[in-house]
């Protein structure tokens, strides 16, 4: 797959991400914030806790456990870390991963960071 096409493909689903949880009042503090090797897709803040969220399309794969690895979860807290490190902050975070299926939401793993 062209990787121009991955990442429109990408942003759409983004962006229905996004408007979700803006429509739960979540502001918008950044998106594809990027380090080497890795991204965090959507940042949200709510009250006093900032949420990352990973947003994964999925396509033929039942177990949607299998899109979330370990590895990738190292990654993306690593990630969660370093943004932390270059953007202090007294509040609290949590992670959350959006799976998008068939042009909608279809399932929403919620702070994940303590699993």
């Amino acid at each position: 797959m062209n990787t121009k096409y991955k990442k429109e493909k990408g942003e759409k689903w983004e962006i229905l991400v996004g408007e979700n949880y803006q429509n739960q009042w979540y502001m918008l503090v950044e998106k594809n914030y990027t380090i080497p090797w890795w991204e965090l897709d959507l940042i949200f803040q709510k009250n006093n806790i900032l949420t990352f969220v990973e947003v994964k399309v999925i396509d033929h794969i039942d177990e949607l456990q299998d899109y979330v690895t370990q590895k990738k979860l190292w990654h993306v807290k690593h990630t969660i870390n370093y943004y932390l490190l270059t953007h202090p902050t007294d509040k609290e975070y949590t992670l959350d991963v959006v799976f998008v299926r068939d042009n909608s939401i279809f399932e929403v793993y919620k702070n994940v960071t303590n699993s």
